[in-house]
């Protein structure tokens, strides 16, 4: 790429984890989008030989975006929150499993455009870290995109990943990530689209703008990110519709690990705080938006991916001693992990 020094301004665009559209703008169908011979034809190289070619890959990675950002949404439930894509105007929404947990809980599904619609979840595989939920009363314009029937995808292949780290937030679409499939294994996609905190359960999309992933976990370098492969939701489809969980942990009857009642993400190498839940640890402790967590049990921390992994490993009842920095104050807040049940109530009457 060093030898198209002109043809960078092309893809600034696409590359920028910022990138947006205006949500006004935005269109959705169920119909893939197929690109032109000459597209299809650069999209298979293996780089683009030219500006021209750049603005072919420009273009196409545009009527993606503008295609499926409608039907990307925010998902919540239970105090779990992540990112999600309705995938048929029955209200099927696909997640990952980890944000799912169970069947059969209330939750929420939340849209690029504002509307937040009562749902629930469906089942999980948590070998694959797949996951389903269900808009309990879908209206009759529910945006969606078709799944890949396809076959796997191979390494090198454009993708695209979108996702709703930190909820909805007004007049911002959701952040675009772009780039290339790494490998494949049995169940793993990998590839060097960033994700952050908050994209889990998102879709990967390819260039025709069918879902191809979900978004699993952060990897162990910003440009090593994994996916669940679709190939892992068909395989299971039936399964998880009908509200079966298995894999993992769950299979033994236990209950998933305690959750610190917290969505948020990172900004400027911080763990930013951007949503408390009602009656859930962080609450009670007195925990606010905004607030900027700098270290746990006085271990220092910069993302928000940090504190998920720290509350993974502790139990229900275990304390963190939290480090915190709320307009410029320093803090220290004590917050006792509970059980998943806590805070239902509460957040089922919203």
């Amino acid at each position: 790429m060093n030898r198209l020094p002109l043809a960078r301004p092309l893809l600034s665009l696409a590359l920028s984890c910022g990138f947006v559209l205006p949500l006004s703008a935005q269109t959705t169908s169920p119909v893939s989008l197929e690109p032109s011979a000459d597209t299809a034809k650069v999209l298979e190289a293996k780089a683009p030989a030219n500006a021209a070619e750049l603005k072919l890959i420009q273009d196409q990675l545009l009527k993606v975006i503008d295609r499926v950002m409608p039907a990307t949404v925010a998902v919540e439930i239970r105090g779990a929150a992540g990112s999600g894509v309705i995938v048929n105007k029955e209200g099927l929404v696909l997640t990952a499993a980890h944000v799912v947990g169970q069947a059969g809980r209330k939750g929420w599904v939340e849209l690029p455009d504002g509307r937040r619609l009562r749902g629930k979840s469906l089942g999980a595989d948590h070998d694959a870290d797949a996951g389903m939920m269900q808009i309990d009363d879908p209206p009759a314009d529910l945006p969606f995109v078709p799944v890949s029937q396809g076959p796997p995808l191979a390494a090198g292949q454009w993708v695209v990943t979108i996702g709703q780290p930190g909820g909805i937030v007004a007049d911002r679409a959701p952040p675009v990530r772009f780039g290339r499939v790494l490998f494949r294994g049995d169940g793993l996609l990998c590839t060097d689209c960033e994700l952050v905190g908050g994209d889990s359960g998102g879709p990967l999309f390819d260039m025709k703008g069918e879902v191809v992933g979900i978004h699993s976990s952060i990897g162990p370098m910003v440009t090593h990110n994994f996916h669940v492969p679709i190939t892992s939701f068909n395989d299971g489809w039936d399964r998880l519709v009908n509200g079966d969980v298995w894999g993992g942990h769950y299979e033994d009857g236990e209950e998933p690990k305690p959750r610190l009642g917290v969505q948020g993400s990172a900004e400027a190498g911080n763990c930013v705080i951007t949503a408390i839940f009602p009656g859930m640890p962080a609450a009670k402790a007195g925990l606010k938006e905004g607030d900027v967590i700098t270290a746990v049990d006085g271990r220092p921390i910069n993302t928000f991916d940090e504190l998920q992994r720290i509350v993974f490993h502790k139990e229900a009842g275990d304390r963190l001693k939290l480090s915190v920095d709320r307009d410029g104050e320093s803090l220290e807040i004590t917050a006792v992990l509970g059980g998943q049940e806590e805070g239902d109530k509460e957040r089922d009457e919203e």
